[in-house]
C-alpha cells in the first residue's frame, strides 16, 4: 500500500482537501493508497475550514472529522510520496530532513495550488477543482 502525505501551510484547507479527494478516488477505484495531511505551520488538533468542508461535501468527500497536524509531529520517511502545494513547502520539508526525491509539487504544471484561506466559497471551489485535477494527474506517477 502506498502512503501519500499532502502538506500545506496550516493544514486547514488545501492539504485536507487533497487528502479527502485522494482517499475517495482510492476507495472508489480500489487503488490501495493511504493518504494523510499536515501543515508546515499547523497547530495541532484544529478543525479544517468550514468552506473546505462545504466544497468537499459537494463532491461527496467528507473532511469534517479531520484535525490539523504539524509536519514536525510526523515521521516523513514513513511516506512514499509527499505532495506539497507550493515551492516554499518543498524547501521547508527538505530543510526538515525529507528526502528531496520524495517531495513533489502538486499541480507543478501550473506552479502549485493556490491558497483559498480566508476567501469566499467560490475561491474554495476553484481550489478544490485545482486539487482534484492535480490529484487525478498525479495518479499516473504514483
Amino acid at each position: 500500500m502506498k502512503k501519500i502525505l499532502f502538506v500545506c501551510t496550516g493544514n486547514t484547507c488545501r492539504s485536507p482537501m487533497a487528502q479527502g479527494i485522494l482517499e475517495k478516488i482510492s476507495y472508489d477505484n480500489m487503488l490501495g493508497i493511504e493518504a494523510d495531511s499536515a501543515g508546515i505551520q499547523a497547530a495541532k488538533g484544529q478543525p479544517v475550514s468550514d468552506n473546505a468542508i462545504a466544497v468537499c461535501r459537494e463532491i461527496g468527500v467528507d473532511i469534517s472529522r479531520y484535525r490539523t497536524k504539524p509536519v514536525r509531529d510526523l515521521t516523513l520517511s514513513d511516506y512514499d510520496i509527499i505532495f506539497v502545494m507550493t515551492p516554499y513547502h518543498k524547501h521547508a520539508l527538505i530543510a526538515l530532513g525529507a528526502n528531496p526525491y520524495k517531495v513533489w509539487l502538486l499541480g507543478a504544471e501550473t506552479g502549485g495550488i493556490s491558497d483559498p484561506f480566508g476567501e469566499d466559497v467560490d475561491t474554495y471551489r476553484r481550489c478544490r477543482d485545482e486539487i482534484y485535477d492535480a490529484v487525478q494527474a498525479s495518479l499516473k506517477e504514483i
